[in-house]
């Protein structure tokens, strides 16, 4: 029993002494880790404001007569009577893996008369088209993780699938000398589906491709698609993570409704396609 007791006694002030070592040690890692947590925050946010230069190449058609064209920026430039009105951008918010998105483009054209001192005083054409819906990060980090270590490479390339809508709006505006104008509108909504691919091949340089496609024959439309392929560079602006994007971007819809009546319809197919531009903030 004296043995016994000895031993105990001796190890007792060596246990105490152990416990308040690490007693310091735990309650550092429970605060970081509480830190950690409340800094982590599961929402992301990031805004893309691109210009786009577009040529335009489509068919259309008005009963039996048909007209098709295939024009370049620079050409489409050079019938204007006034510099293009554009407008394009890209908002997206993350929770975690999943994401909603939205995508608006906007470009509104005044033509030339074909001949000078005639009737006609020319042609306005604009052009809107909205994209929107969720989307789920299947491979990569999410969109949280990948902005706090924005300057950091990503140890895996990134696959968004995306499902949703695209609303589209076409109208003209043809004007007369002393007789006024005409006007027409249509507005077209069909589903669409896609994928989004980002892959980095230098710590701060990444591969863009996005592609789409929808219609299904919903609201009259049979086809809708984009596809988008570009590099982008990531930097800061400010102190705000964001990136640098340059590429080129195509965009077609096929028979497109205009007008029907008993005896006439008039069908429209267009596609755009030319370089763009961009800045995202993140």
């Amino acid at each position: 029993m004296i043995v016994k007791y000895c031993f105990s006694s001796f190890f007792k002030p060596l246990a105490f002494a152990a416990l308040l070592a690490a007693t310091p040690n735990a309650l550092a890692a429970k605060t970081a880790e509480a830190e950690a947590d409340a800094i982590h925050d599961p929402w992301s946010f990031n805004l893309t404001l691109y210009m786009w230069f577009p040529g335009l190449n489509g068919d259309f058609s008005a009963g039996p007569l048909s007209e098709s064209v295939d024009l370049s920026f620079i050409d489409i430039a050079g019938k204007l009577r006034s510099f293009p009105a554009a407008f394009n951008g890209h908002l997206e918010a993350h929770y975690e893996r999943l994401g909603f998105y939205l995508d608006g483009n906007y470009l509104g054209l005044d033509f030339n008369p074909r001949f000078d001192g005639g009737i006609a005083k020319g042609l306005s054409t604009e052009l809107g088209v909205m994209d929107y819906g969720v989307s789920y990060r299947l491979f990569g980090s999410a969109a949280s993780d990948r902005v706090a270590h924005w300057e950091e490479k990503s140890p895996s390339n990134i696959l968004d699938l995306y499902a949703g809508g695209r609303t589209i709006w076409l109208g003209n505006q043809l004007e007369f000398r002393g007789i006024g104008s005409f006007s027409g509108s249509s507005t077209f909504t069909a589903p669409i589906i896609g994928g989004r691919i980002m892959a980095e091949f230098l710590p701060k340089w990444f591969l863009l491709l996005d592609g789409n496609a929808g219609g299904f024959g919903v609201d009259n439309v049979s086809f809708t698609g984009s596809a988008l392929g570009g590099v982008g560079y990531r930097t800061t602006l400010f102190g705000v993570p964001s990136s640098v994007q340059g590429g080129y971007k195509a965009s077609r819809s096929l028979n497109l409704l205009i007008a029907r009546c008993d005896w006439l319809e008039t069908l429209v197919e267009y596609g755009f396609h030319g370089f763009i531009s961009a800045k995202k903030i993140c």
